[in-house]
């Protein structure tokens, strides 16, 4: 079992080096994004939504899983890592060599002669998945997380600034494309040099047998994740055409920039530093209920800050052609509140060993997703939107309900300390709608004064009645 203060240290050191950097990387890369979205047509992103939603789909059996079994395993010698380096090998050939297969029906099914070449392209990202999956999983199972943000954020800047240059010259969504793959190339190179790994792959599953249970299981979850994740591009893209596809993926990419973003600093860290008190679940419990309360307190007034701010948003950052993703926009924010919680704990239990019971979470959630959307698009654009707000919080509470199976607690024990954050933001939100309806000002001139009023009012809520919180959050920062 891992020592408390020196794996506190570690978790401590990591956060600080995933969140300043990533920070600093994100803003830049926002910009850029948002840039790029003024060059594009609504089509091009429905296009590259749809292209990344069959290629990660396939990228979903590519490597997650056994890198997960290498940085969650105690007992993995160097004959066994070069085993699972050759399962990873064999596993993006295969997946590459579907997805040339899948690219022209993909592209019958959606009636789109431009999605088989794009899917043709991106079948060259699973070999940069493939050569960066050990040297990544060896680096996160030091909490090494200084090396890892440093790599993803030179990437990440890189290949944003790659697509607003294309798409500023119109390559349109060969821009888009062209960034993800070079994004893995960056990656590839920078774990290669960080953490060499030129070991000659072992090409049998002789003694894999823990391997093979615990990164089945794990990859098994993430193709259902991910046909959950992207089920809603599925159907809109099938039923609702590219151009609604197009409007619907910018509104949610801006909705859901802070949890993608937040993703990459909690994942890394959470699943190797709860993989560390395994053998005591009191301590790993206790973290997983700080983490809570610390997401919630920081994460639900940026989401409902967006919510509340989205026409200012949409006129500023990616002009009127992209009006029509305003309400959206809205509904999609206040429903993405929930989904940090909903990457923690996914964590917490693969962390602890209890694979199957994410599974069975995740099984949930393939049927719970796909159902709510299919239904939502009844009503259009909104209706998938409005899905989204309802299926969310269903699927926290059975997550939280597994939680609170395998540890004894009660599931109010888990939501007890979310509550207060929440309302807060309610609060925060029905304030900021107000002084914009009183403004005398309007549209994007009244944006500083909605987001220093946001602001305002939720440190004036949390300092009322969420002193004990603050005062813990400033104490982390301090560490």
């Amino acid at each position: 079992m891992a020592d408390t203060g020196s794996l506190k240290r570690s978790v401590l050191t990591a956060v600080g080096w995933a969140t300043a950097t990533r920070l600093a990387g994100q803003l830049a890369n926002w910009a850029m994004t948002l840039a790029t979205v003024r060059f594009l047509r609504p089509q091009d992103y429905g296009l590259m939504a749809v292209t990344i939603a069959i290629t990660g789909f396939l990228q979903s059996l590519s490597y997650v899983g056994f890198a997960d079994a290498i940085v969650q395993s105690r007992r993995l010698g160097d004959e066994d890592l070069r085993g699972v380096f050759g399962l990873i090998l064999t596993i993006n050939a295969i997946g590459l060599v579907l997805l040339c297969a899948l690219a022209y029906p993909a592209a019958w099914f959606y009636g789109e002669p431009r999605l088989a070449g794009l899917l043709l392209a991106a079948s060259l990202v699973f070999i940069a998945v493939a050569l960066q999956a050990v040297p990544r999983a060896l680096l996160e199972k030091k909490l090494d997380l200084k090396r890892v943000t440093r790599i993803d954020l030179a990437s990440n800047i890189l290949s944003g600034t790659l697509v607003l240059l294309l798409a500023w010259a119109g390559a349109g969504v060969w821009s888009l494309l062209s960034g993800l793959l070079f994004r893995g190339i960056l990656q590839a190179i920078g774990f290669g040099f960080a953490a060499p790994y030129f070991r000659r792959p072992r090409f049998t599953l002789r003694n894999l047998s823990e391997v093979l249970h615990f990164g089945g299981l794990r990859t098994a979850e993430n193709l259902l994740w991910t046909f959950y994740a992207s089920a809603d591009v599925f159907v809109i893209g099938k039923l609702l055409g590219a151009d609604i596809l197009g409007i619907y993926s910018v509104a949610r990419t801006v909705a859901a920039l802070p949890v993608e973003k937040l993703s990459g600093v909690v994942k890394p860290i959470a699943f190797p530093a709860f993989a560390q008190v395994q053998d005591n679940r009191d301590e790993a419990l206790h973290y997983l209920q700080k983490a809570t309360r610390l997401l919630g307190f920081l994460c639900f007034p940026v989401f409902f800050g967006i919510a509340a701010t989205a026409p200012q948003i949409v006129s500023i950052a990616l002009g009127p052609k992209w009006t029509q993703a305003t309400l959206p926009l809205v509904i999609l924010a206040i429903a993405m509140a929930l989904r940090p919680i909903g990457i923690l704990i996914p964590s917490f239990l693969i962390g602890i060993g209890q694979i199957r019971a994410s599974f069975k979470n995740t099984l949930f959630a393939t049927i719970l997703y796909p159902l709510a959307f299919a239904v939502g698009s009844h009503w259009g654009l909104i209706g998938v939107c409005a899905a989204w707000l309802v299926a969310t919080p269903i699927q926290l509470l059975v997550l939280l309900r597994r939680v609170a199976i395998i540890t004894g607690i009660t599931i109010f024990d888990l939501i007890a300390p979310l509550l207060p954050p929440l309302a807060g933001s309610l609060v925060m939100y029905a304030s900021v709608r107000a002084i914009d309806v009183w403004l005398p000002t309007a549209g994007s001139s009244a944006a500083p004064w909605l987001v220093v009023s946001g602001v305002l009012v939720y440190l004036g809520y949390a300092a009322l009645f969420m002193r004990p919180l603050a005062t813990e959050l400033v104490a982390l920062a301090r560490h």
